[in-house]
């Protein structure tokens, strides 16, 4: 079976294995410093926290945007992605101050349209999602309203960039938070990252992060958590920083195969990528096509592609395809065109002859 992700991790574990040979296993260590300030380097961002998921760091969002804006009157969050940030939202805010917002069709991200945009409450928080690792214009956004505070799910899109800038790092962003899950470009199995440019929510998150322990030891001043990364998933992270240019070119690589090999598809309309918002550069995350198919479903080509060995994956659904958020207000139309979405096999370790056989069986799939 060809995985649609696996972990690119065979040279990077000497760090992991030194950590764990020297018994700094818990969150006290070099790796966990050591990365921290190697992130920080690399994508030009003030503060870094790592932390134990992507989940806690985007929660720790949530923390961040009420300690900083405690009147916070509404809450923006996307449809169809994942469920993180949802579950986030509804932890830390009243159902009445969360509104979904309006969804491109084709960039499967917010619409950030000026009409749109300027339609939105004042006092407000837009939640960015880069959804599928396909980078929203951040800058752009804050040029057209000042006003909002911008939080970002960059989950899915570290590594991407809005005009200069990588995803997550704005200097008029509060706060992002990014995943080194297993099906990310870097991983530490587990864990997560916290960022900002501000130095009070940094002291705040902090605190937050580590059961907000005091100075004097095992007196604690807040209601907190222990979101903390260990040092032996640090090493594994610390030493694929240390190597992340080959690790992007590798994943840069996948992409380019798979347009060439699915050229032909998209000139005919059989199949039909992403559009990128202007002065975006893509994460390269996952490749994602949408299959132009009459009555496509995605159950059936699964199916299909396990019978030849390939394992692929759905966008995310409509938010209220999960039980706890069915009854969730939704002004606009379901994006049917979501359903028809696959996301394909794009780890590091792909070889070309396996991403040919991929493209030829979903040629195969769809002249059948």
């Amino acid at each position: 079976m060809i995985p649609i992700y696996e972990p690119y991790i065979e040279k990077y574990k000497s760090s992991a294995i030194k950590a764990i040979n020297d018994n700094w296993i818990s969150n006290y260590g070099i790796n966990v410093r050591n990365s921290e300030e190697k992130i920080k380097k690399i994508l030009n961002i003030k503060y870094c926290i790592l932390m134990n998921n992507g989940t806690s760091a985007t929660h720790c969002l949530l923390l961040a945007l009420k300690y900083k804006y405690p009147d916070i009157n509404k809450i923006y969050i996307p449809n169809n992605v994942f469920i993180a940030p949802w579950n986030c939202v509804y932890r830390e805010f009243e159902k009445d101050k969360i509104e979904v917002m309006k969804i491109n069709s084709d960039t499967m991200n917010i619409d950030t349209s000026e009409e749109y945009l300027n339609s939105l409450e004042k006092n407000s928080c837009i939640f960015i999602v880069h959804n599928l690792g396909n980078i929203i214009n951040v800058p752009r956004i804050k040029r057209i309203r000042p006003d909002i505070i911008i939080i970002e799910d960059n989950c899915e899109g570290i590594f991407g960039k809005y005009e200069e800038y990588y995803s997550g790092t704005y200097k008029d962003t509060l706060c992002s938070a990014v995943s080194f899950y297993a099906n990310k470009t870097i991983t530490t199995g587990e864990g997560g990252a916290f960022f900002t440019n501000d130095n009070d929510v940094f002291e705040y998150i902090n605190s937050i992060h580590s059961h907000s322990m005091t100075k004097e030891r095992y007196i604690h001043d807040k209601l907190a958590y222990n979101y903390r990364m260990t040092n032996v998933q640090a090493g594994f992270l610390y030493d694929q920083l240390s190597d992340i240019e080959h690790i992007l070119n590798l994943k840069k690589i996948i992409f380019n195969n798979y347009d060439i090999f699915l050229n032909n598809l998209i000139k005919m309309k059989q199949i039909k990528k992403l559009e990128s918002e202007d002065f975006t550069t893509s994460s390269n995350w996952m490749y994602c096509i949408i299959i132009n198919i009459l009555e496509f479903d995605f159950n059936d080509f699964e199916n299909y592609m396990n019978e030849k060995l390939v394992q692929v994956r759905p966008f995310f659904y409509d938010i209220r395809k999960h039980t706890h958020l069915k009854d969730t207000n939704v002004k606009y139309d379901e994006i049917m065109i979501s359903n028809n979405g696959i996301m394909l096999p794009s780890y590091p370790g792909l070889t070309i002859e396996k991403q040919e056989y991929i493209c030829n069986c979903i040629k195969e799939y769809i002249n059948k």
